[in-house]
């Protein structure tokens, strides 16, 4: 699949105006059940949260609701300019700060960061092992990567994603966003991405320790939790 930066970040911009009332929509509010477990646990484990960066964050939705821990700083990148728009007008915090950032050359300094969380994003990648070794380099010793996303995989509710995301989602997402292949490629960009265990596998060899995944739907909505030894 082609996943240069210039053209997701195109696409991104050409469906920002519709990206949360379809996400929403297609999930029925459960990716925001989701996103709000992840709070949960990082209150309920006390992990240190001064500083948390929040990877293709596009239209803020993982962002706001890391508002609720009151980090000093929330840091928030994506590629897409226009999603980044939409950011900020949904969210007032004084303590965020947002830029236009590529995962693979992240603006941050090395050991500067506590968490580092990535809500549907880290299967765009142009270059996963690339970023992932990026979040390592800007996080600090003991800090936490957390990724919420849908991974590929096979099977009975594998057939069932294939149907509804594939022939469903595709059609209503490219007629209400009006782009003639956005949905075309989000479909195709799970379809063809890691399972959850060879993406836990890929982050070990980068230097993260695993800790523990959640199976947020029909095994194949996933967080995931590691740690920089």
């Amino acid at each position: 699949m082609q996943k240069s930066k210039e053209k997701i970040g195109k696409m991104f911009d050409e469906i920002s105006e519709h990206y949360d009332l379809l996400n929403h929509l297609f999930t029925l509010n459960l990716d925001k059940k989701w996103r709000r477990k992840i709070i949960r646990e990082i209150q309920k484990k006390n992990y240190p949260k001064d500083n948390i960066l929040d990877i293709a964050s596009g239209t803020g939705d993982l962002t706001k609701e890391l508002t609720a821990l009151n980090p000093v700083n929330l840091y928030s990148c994506d590629i897409s300019e226009k999603m980044l728009d939409v950011q900020k007008k949904k969210i007032n915090y004084n303590g965020l700060k947002i830029k236009v950032a590529d995962a693979s050359g992240l603006p941050y300094e090395d050991n500067s960061i506590d968490i580092v969380t990535i809500g549907f994003g880290v299967r765009n990648f142009e270059n996963l092992e690339k970023s992932l070794a990026e979040i390592y380099r800007v996080l600090k010793k003991g800090g936490y990567l957390i990724v919420l996303e849908m991974f590929g995989g096979k099977g009975f509710t594998r057939n069932i994603f294939d149907v509804y995301f594939g022939k469903v989602m595709t059609k209503i997402g490219n007629k209400i966003s009006q782009s003639k292949y956005a949905y075309d490629y989000l479909f195709n960009s799970v379809k063809n991405f890691h399972t959850i265990k060879e993406f836990t596998t890929l982050t070990e060899n980068i230097g993260f320790k695993f800790i523990k995944t959640d199976n947020n739907f029909l095994n194949f909505v996933y967080t995931a939790y590691f740690i920089k030894k």
